[in-house]
């Protein structure tokens, strides 16, 4: 009879520890991410409309890769827009095995949308969807989410100050104020405007990150600069290496030269 009891007790504690270990193995699955892999596209920043060797990459697309953490499943992968409305789907179906990040979990975006256009500028996400376990997941954290950008930045120099200095002094500093950089650094261009009929580039440095402002010694090749007329310009490259330059054209018109002009006497 006792024997009986322990066999019984025995029985149930084993059964509550299975039934534990079951929900504490379920609770892991929930509360631990089902992809690996630090999903992220690169690049971060597309022009499928122009596409440009930027850096690494070829600025006309964009590839994310995971691996699952937990079993094998087949997956559908979309892109999603800011708006949560699917604009693409770059995988249906595919199989995807345990661990096996490449070439289960690669996926491309080519920046289109179905019919062949290129998708509207703006930010964009990937869901992945495990088709055997119902479940459904978001990579819309900023460092996942993939720009679509086709129009190249349009910077402004806003003003210089102060607009005449002496020529006999390097240590002249004129503060140069910018805008349209879209947070990232500027090449600022310095035009000689006297004695041809179009603008010579005489000096180029580029700016700090996520500044509008910056200074210019007065200085150019190391000297003080020449007595004369001058233009401060600016150049400005996004992450998907499109450029937009200020002015847009040269020479410039008098209010640009109003603006942006530099006097040394």
């Amino acid at each position: 009879m006792t024997t009986t009891r322990l066999s019984t007790g025995a029985f149930g504690v084993l059964v509550a520890a299975t039934i534990a270990a079951f929900f504490v193995s379920q609770h892991l699955k929930v509360t631990t991410p089902l992809i690996q892999g630090a999903p992220r596209p690169v690049p971060g920043v597309i022009n499928p409309l122009h596409p440009v060797r930027c850096g690494n990459y070829l600025s006309g697309s964009t590839t994310i890769s995971f691996y699952l953490q937990h079993r094998s499943d087949d997956v559908d992968v979309y892109v999603v827009d800011a708006a949560d409305e699917i604009v693409r789907t770059v995988a249906s179906g595919r199989h995807m095995r345990k661990d096996e990040r490449n070439p289960d979990g690669v996926f491309h975006w080519d920046g289109r949308l179905p019919d062949g256009r290129v998708a509207p500028d703006g930010t964009y996400y990937f869901r992945v969807a495990l088709l055997h376990q119902g479940r459904t997941i978001n990579l819309n954290e900023p460092q996942q989410t993939v720009k679509v950008k086709t129009v190249p930045p349009r910077p402004v120099v806003v003003g210089v100050s102060p607009a005449v200095i002496p020529s006999d002094s390097g240590s002249t500093r004129v503060t140069i104020r910018y805008a349209g950089n879209e947070t990232r650094s500027a090449t600022v261009l310095l035009y000689r405007m006297d004695g041809a009929a179009q603008p010579e580039l005489v000096k180029t440095f580029v700016t700090g990150w996520n500044r509008q402002t910056t200074v210019w010694d007065g200085t150019i090749r190391g000297r003080p600069a020449p007595a004369g007329s001058y233009l401060v310009g600016v150049e400005v490259t996004d992450g998907a290496c499109n450029t937009g330059r200020w002015p847009p054209q040269l020479p410039p018109s008098p209010a640009v030269l109003a603006r942006a002009g530099v006097s040394v006497r």
